[in-house]
């Protein structure tokens, strides 16, 4: 609070020697009024503009495997972080100034899978995918929710989960369509998250084997400096 009052009287300083140098000379009283009004209009804004600009909603993904027991399972992880870096110990100047990061109301998310040889289309034409979260007592997840800051990954989308009866990787259906089989190969996704109404894309690949333990994730190379795609 005190911090913020300090920013304001800062704020009104630079306004009154900005106005000082525009006019030449101090104002009069009449125009002391005019410009005290414009000074605190300008202020009142100034928390809700910088709240819009340092608190939007932010989707983070990590890219990551569930290992329960003999199963493996092929997730993203999901996570709206809190502004600076709460588990440092530390609040950054932004929450020490009242700022917060926003909830997001809306998140969906989708996907399509392609095998990296053939090229071939193996969720045709897109796969709807269920949201699962550790508040979710159903255990069922969800195909739409929201996401309140956190400073864990606590929700995710199941990707690929391993069969071995089948000694393949399964998809898992969504309403309207059936579960995919995904046999021995190296496949790309192209996950859809849909955050307030905004797409944000993302591509990676993935490998599936013979056994449980070789269905993984691959690593993204780094982009060399000054290379070109």
């Amino acid at each position: 609070m005190v911090l913020s009052l300090g920013i304001i009287l800062i704020l009104l300083g630079i306004l009154v020697f900005a106005l000082r140098g525009f006019f030449g000379v101090f104002p009069d009283n009449w125009e002391w009024v005019g410009i005290v009004l414009a000074g605190v209009g300008l202020l009142m804004g100034v928390p809700s503009t910088l709240q819009m600009m340092m608190g939007r909603p932010k989707l983070i993904l990590d890219f990551d495997r569930i290992e329960k027991g003999e199963g493996r399972t092929l997730a993203i992880f999901l996570k709206n972080p809190q502004l600076g870096n709460p588990q440092s110990g530390k609040k950054s100047i932004w929450r020490k100034l009242g700022f917060k990061r926003e909830t997001i109301e809306s998140l969906t998310a989708s996907f399509c899978i392609v095998e990296i040889g053939t090229r071939k289309v193996m969720t045709q034409p897109i796969m709807h995918a269920r949201i699962y979260s550790d508040d979710d007592p159903t255990d069922v997840g969800n195909n739409r929710i929201a996401l309140p800051p956190t400073l864990s990954f606590e929700t995710c989308v199941m990707i690929a989960m391993w069969n071995d009866a089948k000694k393949k990787a399964i998809v898992p259906g969504d309403r309207n369509r059936p579960s995919v089989e995904l046999s021995a190969s190296i496949y790309q996704i192209e996950a859809i998250f849909i955050v307030d109404g905004e797409p944000q894309k993302e591509f990676r690949r993935f490998v599936v084997g013979n056994t449980a333990d070789d269905l993984i994730w691959v690593k993204p190379t780094p982009r060399k400096k000054g290379s070109q795609t």
